[in-house]
């Protein structure tokens, strides 16, 4: 890939020593052909204005590229946030290739009690903006659609950490995720794993199953949420 050599040799070259660590993380960060769509993590000793302003061009360059924005964090914020942003860490914790420098992903360490609360956190979020979904009658099979993708791509995140919370091993396919996580939390699973199916297998439903599972969600999100308050860990 060359746009991301090139790209690591920007920053090197702008940040010096200054840069500590860059690694890939997600869905992409061990294929071995990524698409144009790599998660980038950059940690630097120090973060300064001119610090950012100095790879500000490099950083549009790949994300004209159709990359995401690197998250980039000083040294202090990355060991600081293992916490605040736990669901993070474990999946970059699961899968994640070194891409320069220290490997300080191997670092990360992750407090069950800090994860069950990102969880509850997430899952409370997710049910606010859902329930405006409702609010706003939206009619359109399309918008919809998007509604619904969005709502099961939050659930398959907290579906992983729940597996993490009880040390079970995550697939890969999120169809197996709702089936493995299906022992630890009660919901529709036929519901759920259609959804996932529409969301990454475009699987195809017409209007009146889509009104169904608008509604079963509602109640999933709800009882998920109950339940992962009552868990202590």
């Amino acid at each position: 890939m060359k746009s991301l050599d090139k790209f690591l040799d920007d920053l090197k070259n702008n940040l010096g020593e200054n840069l500590i660590s860059v690694f890939a993380f997600g869905s992409q960060a061990n294929v071995e052909n990524p698409k144009n769509n790599l998660n980038l993590m950059i940690v630097t000793d120090k973060l300064s204005a001119e610090n950012l302003y100095s790879i500000s061009k490099p950083v549009k360059k790949w994300v004209n590229a159709k990359n995401p924005l690197p998250v980039i964090m000083n040294k202090e914020e990355w060991y600081s946030s293992f916490d605040v942003y736990s669901i993070e860490y474990s999946d970059i914790k699961d899968n994640y290739r070194l891409l320069y420098g220290q490997d300080i992903a191997k670092s990360i360490c992750i407090n069950k009690y800090f994860l069950r609360l990102e969880c509850e956190s997430e899952l409370k979020n997710l049910l606010l903006k859902y329930k405006n979904n409702f609010l706003l009658k939206i009619n359109s099979d399309r918008e919809m659609r998007k509604v619904l993708n969005n709502v099961i791509k939050t659930l398959v995140v907290i579906f992983r950490s729940v597996l993490r919370l009880h040390d079970r091993q995550v697939p890969y396919r999120a169809a197996d995720i709702i089936e493995n996580c299906s022992e630890f939390l009660s919901f529709n699973k036929i519901v759920m794993t259609k959804l996932a199916a529409m969301k990454y297998e475009n699987d195809r439903c017409n209007r009146q199953e889509l009104l169904f599972m608008e509604s079963e969600l509602l109640k999933d999100i709800q009882s998920i949420l109950k339940q992962i308050d009552a868990m202590h860990f």
